[in-house]
């Protein structure tokens, strides 16, 4: 035992450098075929295991003799958001490196869901020959190495359950195995539920090429963004501006987080998106004024107008009609002169227009 320590040591000592290279080689080539795809992932870690941690593994499994019959010198660990993106990422990696071992946890999980933790995907690979005839790859022949693939919550629950120690050479009480059953099949059940509403999302912003669709769907960033894009109106007001002050026109959704505009748009009343189209179509006037007077105002070294500013323009005019209904001006009609007035004063606030001339 002694003596294959000392070699397996040695071995490690001698290769340390090439692996460290490797961990960073590996880390750009998943890196890459991730992005490349799309997919959105929580974590990947990579890790050369520590001399003192090989040191055991070779002690306490007494059977190895070489650093090259140890598997997880080097390893990976890839934690998804949805289980789907397990089999995606398990592909991309099948085509890419050749695969010695594969173990699929998961399957073991539909028979014991005490063992939902354990519900991952273990590969063994290395890179192929073709990879390796490139010449920044060659050390790497043979050297198999480890990559682990499992869901957050699959994480999550393996991260607990060690930490709770219970399994040892007893098994543990019934009442204590019940109690885990249930919480591995709810867990279990999270990962399927955010799975379809991962699906119905999809479906949802699928749905959004529809203006029909689109009227009737709450008010949100994703709803905003396709409400205006579909928008005649909206398109006109833009265009027109741009026009009269030689903008150019730049589409940038970010306003509505910047601005706030759903959150102001749902404090006003306005919860559907029929319900702000509705109200637009009626003070387009209003709307193109506010926007023509604040364009007036802009520093002339902007050049550019955001094809999503009519919502924004829009939403002083639901604190013009509260401030008239506390002042019992029963009469809309004045609602576009007192928003025109306010805009062509230089008053820091429209409020403050208001109060000066309608609230005395």
């Amino acid at each position: 035992m002694i003596h294959t320590l000392d070699t397996i040591m040695s071995e490690y000592y001698q290769r340390v450098d090439i692996y460290k290279k490797m961990q960073h080689d590996v880390e750009d080539i998943i890196n890459t075929l991730i992005e490349a795809h799309q997919i959105k992932i929580s974590t990947m870690s990579l890790r050369i295991k520590s001399e003192q941690a090989l040191r055991n593994k070779i002690i306490s499994k007494d059977k190895y003799h070489h650093l090259e019959d140890i598997t997880d010198v080097l390893g990976c660990r890839i934690l998804t958001l949805f289980e789907s993106d397990v089999e995606r990422i398990l592909e991309l990696l099948e085509d890419t490196f050749e695969v010695c071992e594969i173990v699929d946890k998961r399957k073991k999980s539909k028979h014991n869901r005490i063992e939902f933790g354990y519900s991952s995907v273990h590969m063994v690979v290395k890179f192929t020959d073709e990879r390796c005839k490139l010449v920044e790859y060659q050390k790497y022949q043979d050297i198999r190495f480890e990559i682990q693939l499992r869901t957050v919550l699959q994480h999550a629950w393996a991260e607990v359950e060690h930490g709770l120690g219970y399994k040892s050479y007893y098994e543990p009480p019934m009442d204590i195995k019940r109690k885990l059953n249930r919480l591995a099949g709810t867990l279990e059940i999270l990962d399927e539920e955010f799975e379809a509403i991962r699906y119905e999302i999809t479906l949802y912003n699928q749905s959004m090429n529809k203006v029909e669709k689109i009227l009737k769907t709450d008010i949100n960033k994703e709803s905003l963004t396709a409400f205006a894009d579909k928008s005649e109106l909206l398109q006109e007001m833009v265009k027109q501006v741009a026009d009269k002050y030689h903008f150019t026109i730049v589409h940038d959704p970010a306003i509505f987080s910047q601005q706030r505009l759903v959150a102001k748009l749902n404090f006003y009343g306005y919860q559907y998106i029929h319900e702000l189209n509705d109200d637009m179509q009626q003070y387009q006037k209003s709307i193109l004024a506010i926007g023509e007077e604040l364009s007036r105002k802009i520093n002339y070294d902007i050049t550019s107008i955001n094809y999503y500013s009519p919502i924004l323009w829009f939403s002083f005019i639901p604190v013009i009609k509260n401030l008239l209904a506390e002042r019992d001006a029963s009469s809309e009609n004045i609602i576009d002169d007192v928003i025109l007035e306010a805009f062509k004063m230089n008053n820091g606030s429209i409020f403050n227009f208001f109060m000066e001339h309608h609230l005395q």
